[in-house]
C-alpha cells in the first residue's frame, strides 16, 4: 500500500467560518504542595488553577499512573457566597487530569476547590481570584 500526500490540501470549510477562539488569562493560583486522596484511595495533588475570562481551569497530576478510563477525581469549585461553578469539560492524558468549569464571577474574591465523597465534600483548599480588570489609561 502506498500512501500518496495531498498535494492540494485545502482548510475545511467549516474551519474557515468559525470565529477564532480567543481567551485572556486572567491569573494563575499554584497551590502548596499537598496529596489528596479520593473515596477509592487514590492520591493526586493540584498542580494549578487558572482563571480565565471563559472558564476555570483545575489541573492535577496522579501520584500513580492512572488505569484506563479513570478519570479524574469528583472535584467541585464554588466562589466565597457558595456558589457552584458548573463542570464544562473533563479530559484526562497520562497521570494528568483537566477540569474546566464556567468562570468565576467578576464579583467574586475567593475560590474554593473541594472534594466530593461518599460522606459530603472535603475541602482541599481556597484561594483568592485575580483583581478585576480596568479599563486601560488612555
Amino acid at each position: 500500500m502506498t500512501i500518496h500526500p495531498d498535494l492540494n490540501p485545502k482548510q475545511s470549510p467549516i474551519r474557515d467560518s468559525m470565529p477564532p477562539l480567543e481567551s485572556e488569562l486572567l491569573g494563575v493560583y499554584v497551590p502548596p504542595s499537598g496529596l489528596f486522596q479520593d473515596d477509592l484511595g487514590r492520591e493526586f495533588f493540584v498542580t494549578a488553577v487558572e482563571f480565565w475570562d471563559g472558564m476555570t481551569v483545575v489541573s492535577l497530576c496522579w501520584k500513580r499512573r492512572p488505569v484506563a478510563g479513570q478519570g479524574g477525581p469528583p472535584l467541585t469549585v464554588m466562589d466565597e457566597n457558595g456558589l457552584v461553578l458548573g463542570v464544562k469539560r473533563i479530559w484526562a492524558a497520562g497521570s494528568r487530569s483537566v477540569q474546566h468549569f464556567e468562570p468565576i464571577p467578576k464579583t467574586a474574591r475567593a475560590l474554593t476547590v473541594l472534594l466530593a465523597r461518599g460522606s459530603g465534600t472535603q475541602e482541599l483548599f481556597s484561594c483568592r481570584t485575580p483583581p478585576p480588570k480596568t479599563a486601560p489609561v488612555q
